[in-house]
Formats: structure tokens, sequence, C-alpha cells
């Protein structure tokens, strides 16, 4: 049997003692390691606290206070009612103010198209805003405000305090259909550019949609229908001011009881249940 030597014992020995010191100095690095990190670690929460306390100190320092609200694009009432509803307390710091919320509560006012807010540094802001105009008051299942794009913003309230044409002849289901209440913004869009005495946007009392979405339209001087159809409203407003000029000139006028234009250069006119 072989026997190991003493040299043996000395080797296995020294390479126990290698061995250890190898582990010591490995956990020493790690242990290094580990108290880098959590130094890194505690630094960095000893930043995002003082960050966070001087943020609520500037957040509410009377150094940056809201001092200045610069309002454009609406006036009077709706100016008065536009900062109310937008939940600005007057409490509000530069850094504080919530201009989403801001946004989103003027928005909801039924008069207010869109708005836009910008904030200047330090105390100043600025809210931009574009009201709706009503053109007409739809009446279907109850009354409704148009604007010039044939969409419905709002019911019509009788504190509105409007006057304005009247749309018969839509039900409730057919607001789904943009072609009707576009077609009838577009004639009053076209109406708006006439200024003969009788057939002014002013004078425009009715616009009746039939059912198969031709328009009608009457005034509130004439006692007559004027048929238009369903397009070239420009071109026909310019042959009923040619119509009722002449009906005017040969005292004819107030006998017409229907005028249609829906023809390619020329209108009809109906005395009665005569054509002339």
């Amino acid at each position: 049997m072989k026997r190991s030597s003493v040299l043996d014992k000395q080797y296995v020995k020294r390479s126990r003692k290698k061995d250890i010191v190898v582990l010591k100095k490995g956990l020493g690095q790690l242990g290094f390691g580990l108290i880098k990190i959590l130094l890194f670690v505690f630094g960095l929460g000893v930043l995002s606290a003082a960050f966070i306390s001087g943020y609520q100190f500037l957040s509410s320092s009377p150094c940056l206070a809201l001092k200045n609200i610069i309002v454009t694009g609406v006036n009077g009432n709706l100016r008065q009612e536009l900062m109310k509803v937008s939940g600005i307390t007057g409490r509000e710091t530069f850094l504080s103010i919530d201009l989403s919320k801001i946004e989103k509560n003027i928005e909801g006012h039924p008069w207010i198209k869109s708005v836009s807010l910008k904030k200047e540094f330090p105390d100043t802001l600025y809210i931009q805003a574009e009201d709706e105009k009503a053109v007409a008051i739809v009446c279907s299942d109850k009354m409704y405000l148009m604007d010039k794009e044939g969409v419905i913003f709002k019911d019509f309230e009788g504190d509105d305090n409007i006057d304005l044409p009247v749309v018969t002849g839509l039900s409730r289901g057919d607001f789904g259909n943009k072609g009707y209440l576009e077609r009838v913004s577009s004639l009053i869009n076209d109406m708006q550019k006439v200024h003969a005495p009788l057939i002014s946007i002013k004078e425009l009392s009715e616009i009746n949609v039939e059912a198969d979405g031709d328009l009608s339209i009457y005034f509130n001087s004439l006692g007559l229908k004027v048929f238009v159809g369903k397009q070239g409203f420009s071109r026909k407003i310019n042959s009923l001011r040619g119509i009722i000029k002449h009906l005017e000139s040969t005292h004819r006028l107030y006998q017409a009881r229907k005028i249609d234009l829906d023809y390619d250069s020329k209108g009809v006119v109906a005395f009665g249940d005569r054509a002339a």
C-alpha cells in the first residue's frame, strides 16, 4: 500500500489555506459590493425625499402663486361662467395647477366648443376658448341648437334667448344621418350671404326637411313655400332673388303660393293651383 509523504500533507495544508484566503477575499468583495448598493439606495432615497419635499414647498410657496388668469375668445356672461366651471379656486400656484382637469371642466360647458391652456412662468395662466355659435333650432322630440357645421351641441332652453330659423321634419333618429343636418347648415351658410330685404337670413323662419331629404324654406314676410332640393343652394338663392324682384315689380308677389327652384336655370312659380 502506498503511503502519503510529509510533502503531500504540507501541500494539502497549503491548498486549504489558499482556498480559505480566496473565500475570505470573495466574501469581502461581496460584502463591499452590498455596502455600495445599500449606500446607493440610501442616497437615492435621500435625494427622492429631498426632491418631494422641495416640490411640495414650491407647490405651496406664495412666491409662485397664480396671480394672472387671461381669458380670450369669449366675453361677458360666458367668460364669467367659464371661470366658475373651470374649478380654479385662487389658491393654486404655478406648479400645483392641473391643466388637464381645468381643460376638461371648461369643455364640459355646453357653449364652449374648444379650449386650450398655457402656463407662463412664474404666475400667469392663459385660457383660449372658442364658443359655440348656434345657427338654427332643430325641432324634433324636443328642441336642440345646431352649429354652422350641422352639429347638435345642446338642448334649447328658454333662457338661451335667441331668434333663429327652425328646422322641422326630422325625427330624433335622423340625427345619426349627418347628411340631413349638413345639408341644412350648407343652406344656412349660403343664406347668410344674402342681403335682399325679404329673403335675408334674418327673414328665414323655417327649413323643412322632407321625407327624401329635399329642403323647403319659408320666410317671415312671404306667405309662400320655396322648394330648394338637395344642392346648388347658392345658385338657387340668387335665382330666387331675381324671381322675388320680378314678382314685386308686377305686383304679384303676395299672390304666389310656391316657388320651385329645383331646376337647372329657372324657377317655377305657382299661384294657387297654377304655375307661371
